[in-house]
């Protein structure tokens, strides 16, 4: 109960299920475009993710629900934990720095890292904090007059802060913000809190708002200057598409997570594909188009496993270092390696 309360304060999913406890659809039916997905996806051959580190803090300072997980331009990696209410802090060279923590801050929530300064959401207090080192500089107060239970995400580039709201009836948002609180463009979300809840991510001028129950990423240029423009995920194929069909037509209840988190890089987007077992990243282009299927190297099955959260960098030619903030069994951050086959 903790965890999930943790998991809505953050505005990670809805009352939703997780694809290892979704109650059994007798049902196979999924859309049209799910079908073409599958048939996309069958003339993939995955490629095969090599697990390097797991990143933890020292003896009795372990993690307890790492949350959301950036890479810093340095190279240094960086984990909140919803639990600990607290950063921890990793070197390039992948050993443990520091853990910072604020008395003010519950429930931590990566937006954004500007050299040195570590941008962080507080969703229960509705404000961003700036964060050097142990010290917070300033914060910043968010859009307010919310409903209750709202659901609030964060992401923030070297020149802007964006927000996002939506709940259930309520006409959610997407809201441009300056360094001092000011709202400078907002634009409406379309569809119900379901469409919308997701992360924000900036991928160089455009900001994408996810969705973590639906194959598809709403896109707009980096000013919030047009409408969004809704991009399909072409090729994105999980075991849970009839659970999300036959939510689509009003047969159950419950939506399932199909995604918890995507992570641009160049011009591929990482998104978290949830499976009940073992970690699987699909790679996609800018047009939405299934490119590649990343693997753990020997997939083992276990129910209990659930990763939440994941970022992406450049690691050397040819390779992409990929950091996955992971729940269960163990609260840890994964990293992992892949060399790509078409650099």
């Amino acid at each position: 109960m903790v965890r999930l309360t943790l998991l809505l304060a953050l505005g990670a999913t809805l009352a939703g299920c997780l694809p290892s406890s979704c109650n059994r659809v007798e049902s196979s039916d999924i859309s049209a475009a799910d079908s073409l997905s599958r048939q996309i996806v069958s003339g993939i051959r995955p490629d095969t993710l090599q697990l390097v580190a797991r990143l933890n803090g020292p003896p009795g300072r372990s993690m307890a629900y790492p949350r959301t997980v950036l890479f810093g331009s340095d190279g240094r990696l960086l984990a909140s934990d919803a639990e600990r209410n607290s950063i921890f802090a990793f070197s390039a060279e992948r050993l443990f720095m520091a853990e910072h923590s604020w008395d003010s801050l519950a429930v931590p929530y990566l937006a954004g890292i500007r050299g040195d300064t570590l941008l962080i959401l507080n969703p229960a207090s509705g404000h961003i904090a700036f964060a050097l080192g142990d010290s917070l500089v300033r914060r910043i107060a968010l859009p307010g007059d919310l409903p209750l239970g709202v659901l609030r995400y964060a992401a923030a580039s070297d020149t802007a802060i964006y927000f996002k709201a939506t709940a259930k009836d309520f006409s959610g948002f997407i809201a441009r913000i300056g360094d001092q609180g000011h709202v400078r463009t907002r634009i409406e979300l379309p569809g119900s809190e379901w469409r919308n809840a997701g992360l924000l991510r900036v991928w160089g001028d455009t900001l994408l708002s996810l969705s973590g129950f639906f194959p598809q990423v709403d896109l707009v240029d980096a000013n919030l200057a047009n409408p969004l423009d809704s991009m399909a995920l072409m090729g994105f194929d999980s075991p849970m598409l009839r659970r999300t069909y036959a939510f689509r037509h009003g047969d159950t209840r419950q939506a399932p997570l199909i995604t918890s988190s995507a992570a641009p890089l160049g011009d591929a987007l990482y998104v978290l594909n949830m499976r009940p077992g073992w970690l699987r990243i699909d790679v996609f282009d800018r047009r939405g188009m299934l490119q590649h299927v990343l693997l753990d190297r020997e997939p083992v099955f276990d129910k209990q496993f659930y990763p939440i959260d994941l970022d992406v960098r450049h690691h050397a030619q040819g390779e992409v270092e990929i950091a996955v903030a992971v729940v269960q069994p163990t609260p840890e951050i994964r990293l992992y390696r892949w060399t790509r086959t078409n650099v």
